[in-house]
C-alpha cells in the first residue's frame, strides 16, 4: 500500500488567494520557557495557528458561496462526501490560462484509459503548482473549468466531490465565479490548493480528505491523501 500527500504545506507567508486571511504560524511556548515551570526534566512546546478556512489546500462549504440562513455549512455536511474511489486526470497539456470544457474532460478520460464513474471524486492535474509554487505568478493566470464542464462531472457523470491543483476551478480574472455557482446550485463541492497530482495522474485510487469540524465554517483545511496498491 503506498500514501501519497496531496496537502500543501502550512506556513507563515505560503500563497493565499487574494482575499482571504494570511497563514500565520508562531511558537506560543518553546521547551525552555515550559521548562521552567516543570520538574524532572520535562517539558513540552506548543505552536500558534492564524489562518483562513479557505487559505492552504481546502474544501469550501456550501455557505461559502450561498448567502441562504439553510446553506449547509462544513460541520454539517455529510463526510461520505470527502472520501471515496477517486482518479485522477491530466490536463497539463492545455495551454496556460485554458477554459476548459466537459470536451476537455473526456479526452482526458480517454488519454489515462479510464472513466468518471458515479459517486467518483475527480481530481486534475493541471501542472500549475509544480511550475508555480511559492512564486506569485501561482496566484494568477491559471487554468479554469466552465459552467459546462462542471455540468459534465456533476450532474451528467454524477461525481461526489472534485478538486484541482490550482487556488480555484474558476479562470481568473472572474467576478462571477460560474463554477463556485454551479456549486451553489448543486452543492456537490468542490477542493482547492491540492499537490504532487503528477504522483498519481492517470490513475484510480482511495482519496481521503476530511474537513476539520469548524461550527459555522465556509471551509476548512484538509489533509487530502491518495492510498493505492503499489
Amino acid at each position: 500500500m503506498k500514501v501519497v500527500d496531496l496537502t500543501q504545506e502550512i506556513y507563515s507567508g505560503m500563497p493565499i488567494f487574494p482575499g482571504h486571511l494570511k497563514t500565520v504560524v508562531w511558537e506560543y511556548l518553546s521547551h525552555d520557557e515550559c521548562a521552567r515551570t516543570m520538574e524532572d526534566g520535562y517539558s513540552y512546546c506548543t505552536n500558534g495557528l492564524l489562518l483562513s478556512d479557505h487559505g492552504p489546500t481546502h474544501v469550501d462549504a456550501v455557505s461559502h458561496i450561498d448567502p441562504s440562513e439553510d446553506a449547509p455549512t462544513i460541520d454539517v455536511m455529510p463526510l461520505e462526501t470527502f472520501f471515496g474511489p477517486a482518479l485522477c486526470l491530466d490536463v497539463s497539456d492545455e495551454p496556460e490560462h485554458s477554459l476548459m470544457g466537459s470536451e476537455v474532460i473526456k479526452k482526458a478520460e480517454r488519454a489515462a484509459g479510464l472513466e468518471i464513474s458515479e459517486g467518483d471524486i475527480v481530481l486534475f492535474y493541471t501542472g500549475h503548482y509544480d511550475r508555480h509554487y511559492p512564486n506569485a505568478e501561482y496566484l494568477e493566470r491559471y487554468s479554469g473549468f466552465s459552467a459546462e464542464a462542471a455540468t459534465y462531472l456533476i450532474e451528467e457523470k454524477k461525481i461526489k466531490n472534485w478538486g484541482t491543483d490550482t487556488p480555484s476551478p474558476d479562470r481568473p480574472p472572474t467576478k462571477t465565479y460560474p463554477v463556485h455557482q454551479h456549486y451553489r446550485k448543486t452543492q456537490v463541492p468542490h477542493m482547492e490548493h491540492l499537490c504532487n497530482l503528477d504522483k498519481v495522474v492517470n490513475r484510480r485510487f482511495s482519496f481521503f480528505g476530511f474537513p476539520l469540524r469548524i461550527r459555522d465554517g465556509s471551509g476548512s483545511p484538509i489533509r487530502a491523501v491518495a492510498v493505492f496498491d503499489e
